[in-house]
């Protein structure tokens, strides 16, 4: 079992469907980002917590946060970049449930944080907090 590569996939592969969904490009850990502030992108990070040994129903679980920045030219406004984030809560809403293999991730809160401007970018951090557990064969 892939642990770590399959709970970052979980996430990766549902960010790039949103993005195909909805027409907007997505920068995953390790690859490039879009330089042209005039093109809007969304880039996903994994930030994970320890391992907690379980005994009921799953072998292990771990908290963690996917964060997502949303990210657009900053002469654009705060608009473009809120109904991004309204969209990502909606598909990545609490009580979503992400699997890959035998890794399952459940989403417990979203939040939005500050919009940043920065080298000709404005960006706002969404972050997805969740609790992974892997299935007892």
């Amino acid at each position: 079992m892939t642990y770590f590569e399959d709970l970052t996939k979980v996430f990766d592969i549902a960010l790039k469907a949103f993005g195909s969904a909805n027409s907007v490009a997505v920068a995953l850990e390790n690859i490039d980002a879009p330089t042209s502030t005039e093109t809007p992108y969304l880039a996903g990070f994994m930030l994970l917590a320890d391992t907690e040994h379980a005994d009921l129903g799953f072998t292990e679980q771990r908290a963690g946060i996917y964060q997502i920045d949303i990210n657009a030219g900053q002469n654009a406004g705060s608009a473009p970049i809120n109904k991004l984030a309204d969209k990502l809560n909606a598909a990545f809403k609490s009580g979503a449930v992400f699997q890959r293999n035998l890794i399952c991730a459940e989403v417990q809160s979203v939040s939005l944080g500050p919009l940043i401007v920065e080298n000709g970018w404005a960006k706002r951090p969404l972050s997805i907090t969740f609790l992974a557990f892997t299935a007892r064969l």
